[in-house]
């Protein structure tokens, strides 16, 4: 049997490990038997009750990170593959919600080792989000109708093609050290590596997904992303779908923070 996980990478902020753990609970509930494990540089890490629901962790020493500001986990997130124990990894991000079993993504794996959902602003040339300087530079290596993947979910295979397209991610990353896509942008471009596209309910905002909820149709992974961890509305949206786990972590999270 493949040796494969599920990662998550919540550094900097305790909100954003509240938000992986309440995540990782909720998936352990849909999928009891795939291997999970949390990546952090938090030492709450190390006392939250993780061997209650067979999750791992991976705790990083502050000198493997780069800083500690907001933008600090993609210095993690742009290496995971130096981070992930397992063959063949699904990383979703700490604001990444489950809604449903994960098990048949695995299957795209079949067909290609690397795989991602499509950006909600699929090109470089509609991106309006990171620094003009940033994409002005992107523009300089690759055209603005190039697509742009959204990397809040990420399903690859451990093979020398990945393991070049993660240590080049990085490589671009550093470059600006803000948001990583652009930098993924590169990283494909100059590595040439081929990303398949998942449907786009394996990484779906909210706002995307509630005529589908309404509908009664599937919604695999919700990404509440843009700031909704800090704000709040994370848990809001969480508690709509698992009261007991958000109401679970935030006490235990409130219990060993004091």
């Amino acid at each position: 049997m493949t040796n494969r996980g599920v990662i998550y990478c919540a550094v900097a902020s305790v909100l954003y490990l509240e938000a992986a753990l309440i995540s990782a609970i909720a998936l352990r509930q849909l999928e009891p038997e795939i291997p999970i494990t949390i990546i952090s540089n938090l030492p709450l890490l190390k006392l939250l009750p993780l061997s209650d629901y067979r999750i791992n962790f991976n705790f990083v020493e502050a000198k493997n990170i780069s800083d500690n500001s907001y933008f600090s986990s993609r210095d993690i997130k742009t290496r995971l593959s130096t981070f992930s124990p397992y063959e063949e990894t699904l990383f979703q991000g700490a604001d990444v919600l489950p809604l449903m079993p994960i098990s048949p993504i695995w299957d795209y794996l079949s067909d290609t080792y690397l795989a991602m959902v499509v950006d909600r602003t699929p090109t470089v040339s509609l991106c309006d989000h990171i620094s003009q300087a940033e994409k002005n530079y992107t523009l300089q290596f690759l055209p603005g109708s190039i697509t742009q993947f959204n990397s809040g979910v990420i399903l690859w295979r451990d093979n020398l093609q990945t393991q070049a397209l993660f240590q080049q991610w990085h490589e671009e990353w550093r470059q600006f050290q803000k948001h990583d896509q652009l930098a993924l942008v590169r990283a494909i471009h100059f590595t040439q590596v081929f990303v398949a596209s998942l449907p786009h309910i394996y990484d779906i905002v909210p706002y995307d997904a509630e005529p589908l909820l309404d509908q009664k149709r599937d919604v695999n992974l919700l990404h509440c992303c843009g700031g909704l961890v800090l704000s709040g509305e994370y848990h809001q949206i969480a508690q709509r779908f698992y009261p007991q786990i958000v109401d679970y972590v935030t006490k235990i999270s409130a219990c060993l923070s004091l």
